[in-house]
């Protein structure tokens, strides 16, 4: 073959490729306008204050590519439920299943991430290994156990910390209560009742004899500080402690989906946003963030 033919085979393929790279550019076109367009997107995300510190984290990663504001706020999982219903967000934040009445309001369910609620209590509870039962922890929530000593512990009284009704965390750690003694009620005038886990967090430091509960992704740094908490292994009889693997499972008894609401099938930002915190991008902030992936 000449070197004439062998230029013109040359060319002849560049040709094609480029033909190949400008064809697939222009399908790209659209998708990209939608995320990089000039006109700077809105999406309100509202509701558990549980999510919230995953959805800041989130946010700070997404708007680094995507042109879009979002406006992250809290308030718990009824707000993100009435809010995203309303319209006043796009996207709802649950840290709880959905209810009865609400399963029939037209909101399509996404679940981004797993985590678990931690039991903690004050060092001066005393307790040997710091090992409690779930049907301890019942009987301490429902009155039935008032002093430490009853457990093995010093001889102080219990002081129980728990969160106000409507939290997810709430719903979460009364279901496994129940679960494990049907009786349980908690007593409402002998109980503090807080609205977040910085207040439960605080409240358990500083209360002598206290006893509480918050989310697990803030159970690494009371591994590792010196402050006086300490985790309480909320264990079922064979002793399952709360980690990544038993949480994902779902072999410890106190854990929960962590879920994203819209009202009816997402479109345009919110459906790009939403593939996102799935992708395995997404999953690594999810993990990052001291939560539990569910990705494959």
């Amino acid at each position: 073959m000449s070197n004439l033919n062998v230029r013109g085979a040359a060319v002849d393929t560049w040709m094609k490729i480029s033909v190949s790279i400008l064809i697939t550019a222009m399908i790209c076109v659209p998708v990209t306008a939608t995320v990089m367009g000039n006109d700077t997107q809105m999406l309100n995300v509202a509701g558990s204050t549980t999510v919230q510190p995953l959805m800041l984290e989130l946010q700070k990663e997404f708007e680094k590519f995507a042109n879009v504001d979002m406006n992250v706020t809290g308030g718990g999982s009824g707000v993100g439920i009435s809010s995203t219903l309303n319209g006043v967000a796009d996207i709802g934040m649950l840290s709880r299943e959905l209810k009865s009445g609400e399963l029939t309001l037209g909101l399509n369910v996404h679940r981004i991430a797993k985590d678990a609620v931690v039991v903690i209590t004050n060092t001066s509870a005393g307790l040997k290994d710091n090992v409690l039962s779930l049907t301890q922890i019942a009987k301490i929530y429902s009155g039935e156990y008032t002093k430490w000593s009853e457990l093995g512990g010093a001889n102080i009284p219990i002081a129980v910390i728990a969160r106000e009704e409507g939290s997810g965390t709430r719903d979460c750690f009364d279901a496994a209560m129940k679960g494990a003694v049907s009786t349980y009620a908690i007593k409402g005038k002998d109980v503090l009742m807080l609205n977040n886990t910085n207040a439960v967090l605080s409240a358990v430091n500083d209360v002598s004899g206290s006893i509480g509960y918050v989310n697990y992704n803030v159970s690494d740094g009371l591994q590792s500080n010196t402050a006086k908490l300490r985790i309480s292994t909320a264990a079922q009889p064979s002793g399952i402690g709360s980690d990544n693997e038993t949480i994902k499972s779902g072999d410890y008894p106190i854990s929960r989906d962590l879920i994203l609401v819209t009202k009816g099938s997402e479109t345009g930002i919110t459906k790009f946003f939403m593939d996102w915190i799935m992708s395995p991008d997404g999953q690594d902030i999810v993990e990052k963030a001291g939560f539990v992936r569910v990705d494959a």
